[in-house]
């Protein structure tokens, strides 16, 4: 559904969940949770901006709190309460902050294959920021911007994104700035599912169970298979836990 500076789906009747994807990423990554939390919980899952129907202009930040902005912004749009917020991978970091911001609106969280507290190995030192300098170079990024689909693609991304999709992604992942998530973990007030692989191989359980311990109290789920897409491979199991945040 498409609703002027945002699109979303909207599914089922009930309990509201909001899904928050990473990035790259969209609606099409809870395909499989949405089913199974069943036809009594609403499910809204959003498209960030610059994927979908959203526009980039609708929120040209690369930042954790703007994007999060964003989505406390839908949310208030929509009018919504007792919303359980889910984001997946860097939209676990922006989810949470958005429920930071949304208070009462937000009345559960889950975290599943999150950004931690700290930098994961694909986002350390200073490498990745180069390549999000060297790719708008007309010329001198277009060998950067060559190997780009590659690169997401052996890191587990489908090849359905554009080129300014990945490269906007490029910018957010250099733009991380893991302070802006871990002073707001000790912020959050409703309980939180945090959910993930021990074979992810883009976020180290080191790194999740950091986030586990962190976080407010609730749901606790490590799955030894599953990488960084366990809300395909463990949909069922997922989806209790965030019934469960429902009181369901």
């Amino acid at each position: 559904m498409d609703t002027g500076p945002f699109s979303y789906t909207d599914e089922g009747e009930g309990p509201v969940v909001v899904t928050v994807p990473g990035y790259p990423g969209g609606p099409r990554d809870f395909r499989w949770l949405a089913p199974a939390l069943g036809p009594d919980v609403r499910v809204i899952r959003l498209a960030m901006p610059a994927f979908e129907q959203t526009p980039l202009a609708t929120e040209p930040g690369t930042g954790l709190v703007e994007r999060a902005r964003y989505v406390a912004r839908a949310v208030a749009a929509l009018d919504l309460e007792d919303v359980v917020l889910v984001g997946h991978s860097m939209g676990g970091g922006v989810g949470g902050i958005a429920a930071v911001l949304l208070g009462e609106r937000v009345t559960g969280l889950g975290l599943i294959c999150s950004i931690g507290p700290i930098p994961h190995p694909m986002v350390r030192g200073p490498r990745l920021k180069r390549v999000s300098r060297m790719v708008e170079r007309p010329v001198l990024g277009w060998p950067v911007r060559k190997m780009l689909p590659g690169g997401f693609r052996r890191m587990g991304f489908p090849p359905r994104f554009s080129m300014e999709q990945l490269i906007h992604t490029i910018h957010c992942a250099a733009a991380l700035d893991f302070t802006e998530w871990s002073s707001r973990i000790p912020q959050l007030r409703c309980p939180t599912l945090v959910a993930w692989g021990d074979d992810d191989p883009l976020i180290p359980s080191t790194i999740s169970r950091m986030l586990a311990n962190q976080a407010p109290d609730g749901p606790r789920l490590a799955f030894a298979e599953g990488g960084h897409s366990i809300q395909k491979h463990h949909a069922n199991e997922l989806a209790r836990a965030i019934r469960g945040l429902h009181g369901l």
